[in-house]
């Protein structure tokens, strides 16, 4: 940070009353370095990222570890977020935002792991009223599942959380 702009930050800090400027300034940085980051990554234009630094790289660390901690918090469970019932919560999610029906089979596929873990967490996400089973009325053979009003809420709860960490 240049002298002139470290004055200057320095200075909205104090008027502002933000508590120690340089300490403040710091925090500011690094979230605009992030924002930037996400803002280049989120518009689909491939150009060359500069390396993050690494106050940006430990900070995005805390964040996803807090994130994970809310995760696990929410539904109750620890291991949660690193578990493949939170992969199925958020590909039912985004289907059930999309009016797409998900089938047990791409379920258990999008949980990228071998297909009777899959089941067993469907399972367990069902009998804590998280998920649903249902007839696909398209195809009486196949059976598909979709989030509760409960689970929607949770997961909605956690996506906040990420936002917020």
């Amino acid at each position: 940070m240049g002298i002139e702009t470290a004055q200057q930050c320095h200075h909205s800090v104090l008027s502002w009353g933000l508590g120690d400027p340089m300490e403040s300034c710091d925090s500011i940085a690094t979230r605009m370095e992030t924002l930037a980051i996400e803002l280049r990554s989120l518009s689909g234009n491939h150009i060359e990222e500069p390396d993050p630094s690494g106050s940006t790289l430990l900070s995005l660390a805390g964040k996803l570890y807090s994130a994970r901690r809310k995760v696990d918090e929410i539904f109750g469970m620890a291991g949660f977020s690193v578990s493949p019932a939170w992969d199925i919560m958020l590909d039912l999610y985004q289907a059930r935002a999309s009016d797409a029906m998900i089938s047990v089979t791409s379920a258990s596929i999008g949980a990228a792991c071998p297909p009777t873990t899959a089941l067993r967490w469907l399972q367990s996400l069902e009998s804590m009223q998280l998920i649903e089973r249902s007839q696909d009325p398209r195809d009486g053979r196949r059976t598909t599942i979709g989030l509760t009003d409960k689970g929607w809420s949770l997961t909605e709860e956690a996506l906040r959380s990420h936002l917020k960490s």
